[in-house]
């Protein structure tokens, strides 16, 4: 993949098809799409290729449609707020219409402000295959842009004349190097509503990227940002909200979550977000318990960032012990995962989070020479505790059979012998030996079978 500059953001009223439109051009369903107004609320964007010369594709929130934030003014002060930046960085706007509900006065505002800009503007009347579009053209043309297509997004009908608009427009060195995306590492924000994962996001990128309201349901869709931290290259996965499956009634909130389980589940490194305002006496919501066990049995690297410490008595850099107990009482293997507090209104500790983030990732990563293990494995056959006389077995052979997380297979004869202390004991010098504390860290163990003579 190629770095762009050139930015095209689809805009429009909601649901005029604005999203199965960057779905198309994308060639992903990285967009939610769903029959109601105001399913988009964050700006989605994606490195599309436009015959040859590569763009930024942006999917921006419905314009003037209040109904999408429930009438609250806090969400859709936010809401414009961004389209309003938006329109000001990008390079070429494609004003999306509905050729079925026709142009409405909504249409001919966003007209105006489109004009007032200056950008460049292209309009599509989508939905073009229903015959009662047939009016809605002549309307968009009496807007007096340079441009006006029709479309069907969802049928891909006229799409390569809208390719062909959008290719004039392309500068020919819209690029020059290739993309961080290539080998970034890929890395979600999860948790449930309202614990600021969207506020982290946008200090590690600098910018307000995502929406941020102070009330649950904000993000609806899984948004990746790429940026560089320490040198690495980073590719940021804010997921919406995860609520308990018994709590999800409505349609579209279950299309989110599924969505933020699939990100995270298609993710190098996970970052569990928790608000550390809501914990009483060191409960912790079976939500998040639940949770951060399928990350872990998913096999992802893991941290586990408890915000808003700032709002509990606990000292910023020391993670109460009860917490931790509480985790590793729900899934055993819980217990390897790194905890920390953080801020993310106050930057506190959201590099530290970072740098942890990346170092699990690094050592979920390690791939470990044969050599290298068969030696440690001589070393330990000599423990006094695998040489008592119950201890009746032999450790013959390990090798390294997988990576995220690094499992491990030790061939054993006797292994009938073998105790649960000593398959923990063994797994656990394996872990202090090869510097892998505070990751999850699979240990096979398998019969030697038997030369037949």
């Amino acid at each position: 993949m190629q770095s762009a500059d050139f930015r095209i953001a689809l805009v429009g009223r909601t649901n005029v098809g604005k999203s199965t439109l960057f779905n198309r051009l994308s060639g992903t369903r990285g967009a939610l799409v769903f029959d109601r107004p105001g399913v988009t609320r964050d700006v989605k964007e994606c490195v599309i290729d436009v015959w040859g010369r590569p763009a930024v594709l942006l999917d921006v929130p419905g314009m003037f449609d209040y109904a999408e934030c429930d009438n609250d003014p806090e969400l859709m002060s936010a809401i414009n707020a961004k389209l309003r930046d938006v329109l000001a960085t990008s390079d070429l706007l494609v004003f999306v219409l509905d050729g079925v509900v026709g142009v409405t006065p909504n249409d001919a505002e966003i007209a105006r402000l489109l004009r007032k800009s200056g950008k460049d503007v292209v309009v599509v009347v989508n939905k073009s295959e229903k015959k009662s579009a047939a009016f809605a053209y002549s309307d968009a043309v009496s807007f007096g842009f340079a441009d006006t297509i029709e479309i069907s997004a969802e049928h891909g009908l006229g799409i390569d004349d809208l390719l062909a608009l959008l290719q004039a427009r392309i500068p020919e060195n819209s690029f020059n190097e290739p993309g961080i995306a290539d080998d970034a590492i890929k890395l979600a924000i999860v948790g449930r509503p309202n614990v600021g994962k969207s506020t982290i996001v946008n200090k590690l990128l600098g910018e307000e990227k995502q929406l941020v309201a102070d009330f649950a349901g904000v993000t609806r869709e899984s948004a990746s940002s790429y940026f560089e931290f320490a040198g690495r290259k980073i590719q940021l996965v804010d997921t919406p909200g995860i609520r308990r499956k018994s709590r999800v009634i409505d349609v579209l909130e279950k299309i989110s979550v599924s969505n933020a389980r699939n990100s995270y589940r298609k993710a190098d490194a996970v970052i569990l977000v928790i608000d550390a305002s809501t914990l009483i006496a060191g409960e912790i919501e079976k939500q998040d318990l639940t949770l951060a066990a399928d990350i872990v049995k998913c096999g992802k690297a893991l941290v586990i960032a408890f915000n808003k410490y700032d709002k509990t008595p606990y000292a910023q850099n020391d993670v109460p012990e009860f917490l931790k107990r509480n985790f590793a009482k729900s899934f055993s293997q819980l217990k390897d995962v790194p905890f920390l507090f953080t801020s993310a209104l106050n930057s506190r500790n959201i590099n530290k989070m970072m740098r942890l983030a990346i170092e699990t990732y690094d050592k979920q990563s390690r791939k470990f020479k044969t050599s290298e293990l068969n030696d440690w494995l001589a070393w330990i056959n000599q423990s006094s505790f695998l040489q008592s006389g119950s201890a009746k077995f032999r450790l013959k052979y390990i090798t390294q059979v997988g990576s995220v997380p690094p499992t491990f297979l030790i061939f054993v004869s006797n292994k009938k012998n073998m105790r649960a202390d000593h398959e923990r004991f063994i797994a656990n010098n394996l872990k202090e030996h090869f510097k892998l504390k505070n990751i999850v860290v699979n240990v096979l163990f398998r019969e030697q079978s038997r030369k037949k003579n």
